[in-house]
C-alpha cells in the first residue's frame, strides 16, 4: 500500500543568512534580547528591535554586504551609543541637530571599522550604497551639498583613513576647505576622543 508522502515546505535560500545575521547583531551589540526583523523601508534601531532590509530570495554578494553593513551599524549603535547622553548633548533641532547626529553615527561606525576589517568592508559597502544614486557626483554648489553628509564623511576619513565613495567625493571636496578653516583643530582632536561618546559629543 503506497503511503502519501508528506510535502515539506522548502526553506527560502535567504533564511539561513537572516538567522546568522540576527546572531551577529546580538553578538556585536552584546545584548541577547535584541530582536532582528526584516521589512521594507529604512533600517532602524528602536528600543530592542533592529529592522533591516528584507533581502532578495537569493541575495547577491553586494546586497549581502550592504545589509550586513546596516546590521553592523545598528548593532554598534546598540553597543556604543547612549541615547540619553546623545539627547543631552545634541542641539535641539534643525541643521545643527542633523550634523551632530551624522557625525555621531560616523563615530560609532568608525569604532567597528577600526576593530574589525570585515566589518569595515561591510560598512564601506553600506556607505557606497547610500551614495549610489549619483546625485552628488558632480555637485558644484554648497546649496546642493548637504553639510551633514560632508561632515560625516570627513569624520569617517579622519577616524578610519577611509576616503569617501567616488559618488560622494565632490560633496566632500566642496565643503573640505570651509570645514578645515572653521573646525580644523576640532577635527584633529576627534582622533583621540572616539572611544568616549561624551567627550566626542562635547567637542
Amino acid at each position: 500500500m503506497a503511503s502519501s508522502p508528506q510535502s515539506k515546505r522548502k526553506e527560502a535560500p535567504a533564511e539561513p543568512f537572516k538567522r546568522a545575521l540576527g546572531m551577529t547583531v546580538r553578538a556585536v551589540a552584546a545584548k541577547d534580547d535584541i530582536e532582528v526583523v526584516y521589512a521594507a523601508g529604512q533600517p532602524d534601531l528602536s528600543g530592542k528591535t533592529v529592522t533591516l532590509p528584507e533581502p532578495s530570495r537569493v541575495p547577491g554578494k553586494r546586497e549581502i554586504a550592504v545589509i550586513r553593513g546596516h546590521a553592523d551599524s545598528l548593532a554598534l549603535t546598540a553597543s556604543c551609543h547612549d541615547t540619553k547622553l546623545h539627547n543631552r548633548l545634541a542641539p535641539s533641532a534643525g541643521p545643527a541637530r542633523a550634523v551632530f547626529e551624522a557625525v555621531e553615527r560616523a563615530r560609532v561606525e568608525a569604532l567597528g571599522a577600526n576593530r574589525m576589517p570585515g566589518m569595515a568592508q561591510n560598512l564601506s559597502a553600506k556607505v557606497e550604497d547610500q551614495y549610489s544614486h549619483g546625485r552628488f557626483r558632480d555637485v558644484k554648489d554648497k546649496a546642493d551639498a548637504p553639510l551633514e553628509d560632508a561632515l560625516a564623511l570627513l569624520v569617517r576619513e579622519r577616524l578610519t583613513g577611509l576616503k569617501a565613495p567616488d559618488n560622494a567625493q565632490a560633496l566632500v571636496d566642496i565643503w573640505r576647505p570651509w570645514v578645515e578653516e572653521k573646525a580644523g583643530k576640532t577635527l584633529a582632536r576627534l582622533d583621540a576622543l572616539g572611544e568616549s561618546q561624551a567627550q566626542f559629543g562635547r567637542a
